[in-house]
């Protein structure tokens, strides 16, 4: 994998409940390579996949996955994200484009979600340690992610709501 200077010649491609076969192999050797799920978890989480980062010549170099979940505390379903990125590719911005593309495409289409159980925005759990250190506004200017709180293991949590979401009574 070669190191990538900018993100003028990636493609952020919406996979979200297609057929990823012919990127399925690439998938789990990036998960592989940096510590991601394996065996049964990885094929569970490719069901999971919302977009893939593909670079000029179409290997898959990072991607984005989302599951819904019921937040007991916050008494509502939120899709739950997570970014990665090879780090050959953790270009200035990329992140927050990633983030913002798989944002934008659930918002859009969360209306279509059953009631009960529709979500009402996004959370993800930043592990990160340089990203809480360097990243740590309490509002993320390009994705709308609010800093909520930690996790148990002293991880981040942030929150986006969905324009017009309505929280449980």
């Amino acid at each position: 994998m070669k190191p990538a200077q900018d993100s003028q010649n990636l493609v952020l491609e919406n996979v979200w409940r297609k057929d990823v076969s012919a990127i399925r192999q690439r998938v789990f050797e990036l998960w592989e390579a940096y510590s991601g799920p394996v065996a049964t978890q990885a094929e569970d989480r490719l069901k999971q996949l919302a977009f893939v980062v593909k670079d000029e010549g179409g290997a898959v170099v990072g991607m984005s996955t989302a599951f819904k979940v019921y937040v007991k505390q916050l008494r509502n379903y939120f899709y739950a994200v997570r970014l990665m990125l090879a780090p050959a590719y953790r270009i200035p911005g990329l992140t927050s484009k990633l983030l913002v593309s798989t944002r934008d495409f659930f918002e859009a289409v969360h209306g279509q979600d059953e009631i009960p159980g529709r979500a009402i925005g996004l959370i993800t759990l930043v592990e990160n340690e340089r990203l809480k250190q360097h990243r740590n506004e309490a509002i993320w200017p390009a994705s709308g992610m609010v800093y909520i709180g930690n996790s148990g293991e002293g991880h981040h949590i942030r929150v986006y709501y969905f324009k017009g979401a309505r929280i449980s009574p």
